[in-house]
């Protein structure tokens, strides 16, 4: 017994390190890119228009990075998951939530959001501040891939729930990128510490939110698989419905 638990507690360790590489590895190139503003802003003959844009785009990246950090605290965290208090939560409201706080993001990278979930879907259980850093990483992550992939005046995003072939609650994120697949999560997973770009389908500085995600939802349920949601493909995780109100 004592010689697994040591096993579990080095391979959680593990996946600890590889996540904070590839976290540290996402968080420098918005840092630069702020250096880079502030030096151009202190010039005596900026404009306070171009000062103005400057400093919306570098509180966007701060934003995002603070919200990486946050995350990853709960990844540390990720093996207590099981003993933090679960509730019955509606996933359509958690979306919503979502779709909110990412709002100004998606506006910087012109996405249109949009929230489609599925009618009389059953409230799940869950730890909502996991579920809500989840999908949050994700979102963001593939708003970044969407834009880096196609040149395109506007984009959508659709954050989605459905029930699955299996009876199963799906809950996801959903975009027009290529490349997202089983096979290529399952090679990140293995590359994750080990190589700049862990998922070649996502830009640099957007794969450590992806592989976030996959562990606080791992975490919790199960790690996120690819799947369709309306002619969009994307990225979701198994919830599993409340059983209370089932009974009820």
């Amino acid at each position: 017994m004592r010689k697994q638990a040591t096993r579990g507690n080095s391979a959680h360790y593990a996946v600890q390190k590889a996540l904070l590489i590839a976290l540290s590895d996402d968080l420098t190139l918005p840092l630069l890119q702020i250096r880079s503003s502030l030096e151009l802003i202190t010039q005596a003959d900026f404009g306070k228009k171009a000062v103005r844009e400057h400093v919306r785009t570098m509180s966007m990246s701060v934003g995002n990075g603070l919200q990486l950090t946050e995350a990853y605290r709960m990844v540390l965290q990720s093996d207590k998951l099981h003993e933090l208090p679960l509730e019955t939560v509606s996933i359509g409201a958690i979306l919503e939530d979502v779709a909110h706080q990412i709002t100004p993001y998606a506006n910087e990278y012109s996405t249109q959001l949009k929230v489609d979930v599925q009618r009389r879907l059953t409230p799940v259980l869950a730890h909502k501040p996991s579920l809500e850093a989840a999908l949050q990483c994700l979102s963001t992550s593939l708003i970044r891939a969407q834009s880096a992939q196609t040149q395109k005046s506007g984009y959508q995003l659709t954050l989605g729930a459905h029930r699955s072939k299996d009876n199963e609650i799906a809950a996801g994120v959903f975009t027009d990128i290529h490349g997202l697949s089983d096979r290529t999560l399952r090679a990140a997973r293995s590359l994750v510490g080990h190589a700049r770009q862990p998922l070649p389908a996502l830009p640099a500085g957007a794969a450590s939110g992806v592989l976030i995600a996959d562990v606080l939802c791992a975490a919790m349920w199960q790690p996120l698989r690819s799947a369709a949601h309306r002619n969009m493909s994307g990225l979701v995780v198994g919830v599993p419905a409340s059983k209370q109100l089932q009974i009820i």
